[in-house]
């Protein structure tokens, strides 16, 4: 049995372009690497001034949740309005107790 010696294929020929593309025109391509890495630079998250930071800290966390873009369900459901009702029974023996 002979053995065969391992030989580079071309799978398929790469055309060469006569003249290299502008940017504008890799920029009008959606799948070239120039507009992808424009368009993560875009998405890139923007970072916030500390006068909105502080403005933001002072606001309620409700309406903080809503300017995020969050449902504000931060302090519903059916867990967190079981946890209140204990939590008033829990004060309501304790003032029985106190007096």
């Amino acid at each position: 049995m002979s053995r065969n010696k391992k030989s580079r294929k071309l799978g398929s020929l790469m055309t060469v372009l006569e003249r290299k593309p502008k940017k504008q025109e890799l920029l009008a391509d959606p799948t070239s690497k120039e507009s992808r890495r424009k368009k993560a630079l875009e998405q890139r998250k923007k970072h916030q001034a500390i006068a909105d930071r502080n403005k933001d800290a002072t606001m309620p966390a409700k309406e903080r949740d809503i300017k995020a873009g969050r449902k504000g369900t931060r302090h519903g459901g059916p867990l967190a309005d079981k946890i209140r009702k204990l939590n008033a029974e829990k004060r309501e023996h304790e003032q029985a107790a106190n007096e």
